[in-house]
């Protein structure tokens, strides 16, 4: 892995070395042979080129040869001098000539001074001619060193293109290798991080969720990413752990609470149904009863299952109007305390006003609060005190349910929205499907509304349900 990642971050580098070498000869072989006006600071032969052309500016008066008007004036921007020679070698014509030229050139001294930069008086010497009826006049046009310079130099072609390739053959090497040492530790530099990087992607895919990344270098939005990744991950399978221990609990208890009642219909029905076995009317009827409340018990556990189903996949569409919310819990009040079961409980029913509207579902509404006041009353002693309190402030509707009953430990708090927590036996007096506070809780969520439990053991229990009317106007 870490060679792959490397060799993708090589091959682009040594192609672009090659390309940039490439680049550089066309470029130098470009500006070598650029003229003169484009300033280009090695020539193989625009001077030459310049002094043979300057012949143009050449002219004759009566068979004398002189520079004309605007031949000077391309000498004066030269800052360069001219002399014109007969056939003898003898100086005919000169213009800005140093005092060094000399007035006859011959022929060995014109090759001399052509050779060799700063012969005259620090000039660099050209050489041409021009024709002018059959006669040849020699001239010579002289640079300042500053602006052109020759150097001689003899060579060995053979040699010297050996010599070329050996120099460009080494130093295409020298630099193959350099980028090649280069580019290795910085690509390890760059890609040391994301095999890292991808070997904690693998680590999270297998479930290790507690590894901790240093958040660091250029990679740092990353690493810290990847340590959000794994927190939420890790909580994600405490959470599925949690959930499925607590679906283990609620298969076993509803497994029991479904064996209790079917243990009962079918011994009371093999009596029923024993010709052997003699039983009076009153008995058959108090068989039957039981058989009945059983199968009632059973129905209602059932239909409990399939809302809390209906509400936790959002299949239960809510017939929602405008309702009172202090009638409404007021006449579950009442209608708890007509129970003769309840009749003699403490239940106290406060408000701040009498009349509160919230848009909701009259029936699940009722239901789902009539499980709450319900819960704080039979999981208490009877004489435990309860206080239902209904309160609007601005855009907020708030029912809190608190009694001074014995108490949720800290630990149970969480579990007590969970579906069939509390299983009830079919043998205790208060024979519910133990759904109810999960059915209440699903019912508020689906009215936007949002339930908090706090508890203390010994001291009571107190449940705040609010609602924010913003919630029910988008609903």
């Amino acid at each position: 892995m870490k060679w792959k990642m490397t060799s993708l971050f090589l091959v682009p580098l040594i192609l672009m070395t090659v390309a940039f070498t490439f680049i550089n000869l066309a470029a130098v072989i470009y500006f070598s042979s650029a003229e003169p006006e484009k300033n280009a600071f090695i020539s193989f032969f625009p001077y030459e080129e310049y002094t043979r052309k300057f012949g143009r500016f050449i002219v004759f008066v009566d068979d004398k040869p002189q520079v004309s008007p605007e031949g000077k004036k391309e000498l004066s921007k030269k800052r360069a001098w001219i002399q014109i020679l007969n056939a003898n070698g003898t100086e005919v014509y000169n213009l800005n000539k140093p005092e060094a030229a000399p007035k006859h050139y011959t022929p060995g001294e014109l090759v001399h001074y052509y050779r060799y930069t700063a012969s005259i008086q620090d000039s660099t010497l050209f050489v041409s001619w021009v024709t002018h009826e059959d006669t040849k006049w020699t001239y010579i046009l002289g640079f300042h060193y500053h602006t052109i310079s020759r150097y001689v130099m003899s060579f060995s072609p053979f040699k010297m293109i050996n010599f070329w390739k050996e120099v460009i053959l080494a130093v295409f090497v020298l630099t193959f290798l350099m980028v090649i040492t280069i580019g290795y530790f910085f690509g390890r530099k760059l890609t040391r991080p994301l095999v890292e990087i991808i070997g904690s992607i693998q680590a999270l895919a297998q479930g290790h969720y507690s590894i901790k990344y240093n958040i660091r270098g250029l990679y740092k939005d990353v690493y810290k990413s990847l340590n959000q990744l794994a927190d939420a991950l890790k909580a994600s399978e405490v959470q599925r752990m949690r959930l499925e221990k607590m679906r283990d609990e609620w298969v076993t208890n509803l497994s029991h609470d479904l064996k209790t009642p079917l243990a009962s219909i079918k011994g009371f029905g093999e009596v029923l149904a024993d010709s052997d076995y003699e039983i009076s009317p009153d008995e058959r009827r108090k068989y039957a009863d039981i058989i009945v409340g059983k199968t009632s018990y059973m129905e209602k556990l059932l239909e409990d299952l399939r809302l809390t189903y209906q509400l936790k996949n959002n299949l239960l569409p809510l017939q929602k109007k405008e309702e009172n919310v202090v009638e409404l819990v007021r006449e579950i009040i009442i209608d708890l305390l007509n129970d003769p079961q309840y009749g003699d409980r403490a239940i106290e029913f406060v408000t701040n006003k009498e009349h509160v509207p919230l848009l909701l579902d009259r029936a699940y509404f009722t239901r789902a609060f009539t499980n709450l006041i319900y819960n704080a009353v039979i999981h208490n002693l009877p004489d435990t005190r309860v206080c239902v309190t209904v309160t609007e402030e601005a855009e907020m509707v708030t029912v809190l349910i608190r009694d001074s009953g014995k108490g949720i430990a800290e630990e149970e708090i969480d579990k007590l929205f969970t579906r069939y927590y509390r299983g009830t036996s079919t043998n205790e007096r208060h024979q519910g499907s133990g759904l109810g506070m999960a059915i209440a809780k699903q019912i508020i969520d689906a009215h936007g509304g949002e339930i908090c439990v706090t508890s203390k053991l010994g001291e009571g229990t107190a449940i705040r349900v609010v609602f924010l009317r913003q919630k029910d106007k988008k609903l």
